[in-house]
């Protein structure tokens, strides 16, 4: 009877004791985000060759523009490193000025957009910069040289998250207001729920990009709707080891990066949301499975440092960051973030490799083969790059813009999302904490003593 009951209590120790063992096995910690955010900051300098932060500002400013580097800039600003560089500054000035050089309609308004909020980040007034409205020309008026939507959906969300992201107001004599670029959105949803840039299956990227540009307007009842389908899509394609897949067979280190980012701009912890946590794998620790020695990340697992992924990295680990500080979304410019420093690990002088070419998480710059009107779904197949655009289109014809509104009135604040609505915020001092498996054994050691007694009153 005794060793009957001895082996009971025992199995239900261990019942008791293994879910949350299994839960936060691979639970990382604010302080492991942290540390990762200064592991690419180290990898930068060296592959930069700079010895500091200022200085790898100073390297980085002479590729202003370029995809990377305004995520970069992005990223830093968020994290709360001033990036208030005067050569960086001008370097983008410059690029805008690029921009306005020849065609404007030539140019992909996503490069617009990306460069608009690097500078926006940076406390640059885009709404002059060397005379151009960048704003404007980026959003809600770029439909008087193209239509805002003829690059694809990821055009539409990305002039709503430059918009939202200090919550411009749009003029009346807009020719593109907010109201209209959501509709245009939620046109597009995909039978089921999600979004794609083609085809009829919703892609991770897409669905979380969108996700994001949807989320300050989940107040609305149709917005509200199409969100939650997002959620509960991401959370059933979620992979064992809190990763994802988009465009390949591989788990990719970009599609879980944007999962993050659309899961904190919804108010969702990325590490203890039950509903992303797969066999004890949260989105972050799928993330950190990409992370190299050098604090660089790549592409698919085990593979070389890749640029883009550790950009889009960043951006993730940054947003889950800031959000667990209690503070606002990563595309939220008007609540500063607190001053941040970031500690520089010595490093050798490498060249910066940027891996394998990769097809998944290029939505940021991808455009459409032809005009997308507001009620077609995107079903062509765009065409891939990773270069500037060439400036070469001799056409300076009007195009009409294609998104129709649905309503006369557009309210800038009133679908704002209501921050009281958001869910409890990370608590560093209880969640936070690691449940190594020894604690069974702890458990166990201490119940024996009460074993033995128990053991000997039954005999």
């Amino acid at each position: 009877m005794g060793k009957r009951f001895m082996a009971f209590i025992t199995v239900l120790v261990i019942a008791v004791t293994a879910p949350f063992t299994a839960f936060c096995k691979n639970n990382n910690t604010l302080s492991d985000i942290k540390s990762a955010v200064e592991g690419v900051v180290s990898y930068l300098c060296g592959t930069q060759g700079a010895d500091s932060f200022p200085e790898l500002l100073d390297k980085l400013s002479e590729s202003a523009g370029n995809y990377s580097v305004d995520w970069y800039y992005i990223a830093f600003s968020r994290y709360g490193l001033d990036c208030r560089n005067q050569k960086s500054i001008e370097a983008f000035r410059n690029k805008v000025e690029e921009f306005y050089s020849g065609d404007l309609a030539a140019v992909k308004v996503t490069d617009m957009q990306r460069t608009a909020l690097a500078l926006s980040s940076c406390g640059v007034d885009i709404t002059d910069v060397n005379g151009h409205n960048l704003l404007a020309d980026a959003t809600y008026n770029r439909a008087k040289v193209k239509p805002l939507n003829s690059q694809g959906l990821n055009a539409v969300a990305y002039a709503l998250l430059l918009l939202d992201s200090k919550n411009y107001s749009v003029p009346d004599n807009a020719e593109t207001t907010r109201d209209m670029m959501v509709t245009t959105l939620l046109n597009s949803e995909l039978d089921g729920g999600g979004f794609s840039l083609f085809g009829s299956y919703p892609d991770i990227d897409m669905t979380s990009i969108i996700t994001q540009a949807l989320s300050p307007y989940k107040n609305r009842s149709d917005v509200r709707s199409a969100l939650d389908k997002c959620v509960g899509i991401l959370s059933s394609r979620q992979k064992s080891s809190g990763g994802y897949k988009s465009f390949s067979n591989e788990i990719s280190c970009e599609s879980t990066a944007q999962v993050v980012l659309c899961l904190t701009a919804m108010g969702i912890n990325p590490i203890s949301d039950s509903r992303f946590v797969k066999n004890g794998n949260s989105v972050i620790d799928g993330l950190m499975t990409f992370k190299l020695g050098s604090g660089a990340f790549s592409h698919f697992k085990d593979q070389n440092a890749d640029n883009m992924a550790t950009y889009q990295a960043l951006c993730a680990l940054v947003s889950t960051y800031i959000y667990l500080q209690g503070e606002k979304s990563f595309y939220n410019f008007a609540a500063k973030p607190k001053p941040n420093k970031v500690k520089v690990l010595k490093q050798k002088k490498t060249s910066s490799h940027t891996g394998k070419s990769n097809n998944n998480s290029k939505i940021e710059n991808k455009s459409s083969s032809s005009t997308i009107s507001e009620t077609q779904k995107p079903t062509e197949k765009v065409k891939k790059t990773t270069k500037e655009t060439a400036l070469k289109s001799k056409t300076k014809k009007k195009q009409k813009a294609v998104l129709k509104p649905t309503s006369a009135v557009e309210s800038t604040t009133a679908a704002r999302s209501n921050n009281s609505a958001k869910e409890k915020n990370y608590n560093s001092n209880s969640e936070n904490k690691r449940y190594p498996i020894y604690i069974d054994f702890i458990v166990l050691a201490l119940m024996y003593p009460v074993l033995v007694v128990i053991k000997r009153r039954t005999k």
